[in-house]
């Protein structure tokens, strides 16, 4: 793997992340409305705000994804990461675990969420600063490959929200 594959990688990577969260922001704003109230952002729930915020991340991730330049897009990445990293933290911080509306599972926010949001951080800065320009074989790849380990990290997350083997038999819990 060189260069340029990681590059189609970490764009799919993006892509998939910010399209996979943006999308539910859109289809139902108010539950991303009432996480900026939880999270102190807004005063109010103002659902448009949801909706606007999802179409965002939306545009910032089919950008990464098919956009020539990648620079300008990948910071634009950066750039909503570092914003919801410092809410997050700002939240911790305070004792509070908010349930953030991230992907749309209810997922609450934890250390968990910080790490994972560093992590995008780092793939979003390779990606802005990486010697390599992937072909448009190397970014499909990467835009399945993300798509993949989206897929795989939003079922694992909806399981521990969901948390379907917790049932016992006997009905008690």
């Amino acid at each position: 793997m060189n260069s340029a594959d990681l590059v189609g990688l970490g764009c799919g990577l993006l892509a998939a992340l910010f399209i996979a969260s943006g999308v539910p922001k859109i289809r139902r704003p108010f539950d991303l409305a009432i996480a900026l109230v939880r999270f102190g952002v807004v005063g109010r729930v103002r659902p448009g705000l949801g909706r606007l915020l999802g179409a965002v991340e939306v545009a910032v991730g089919v950008a990464v994804a098919v956009s020539p330049v990648l620079f300008p897009t990948s910071i634009a990445a950066l750039l909503l990461l570092v914003a919801f990293t410092a809410v997050v933290l700002r939240s911790l911080a305070a004792g509070r675990s908010v349930e953030c509306a991230c992907f749309g599972t209810g997922e609450r926010t934890s250390p968990a969420t910080v790490v994972r949001n560093l992590v995008l951080m780092g793939v979003a800065l390779y990606v802005a600063f990486a010697p390599g320009v992937p072909t448009l074989d190397q970014r499909i790849s990467g835009i399945l490959a993300g798509t993949l380990l989206t897929c795989a990290y939003l079922l694992i997350s909806t399981m521990a929200v969901v948390k379907p083997f917790s049932t016992r038999i006997d009905g008690r819990g």
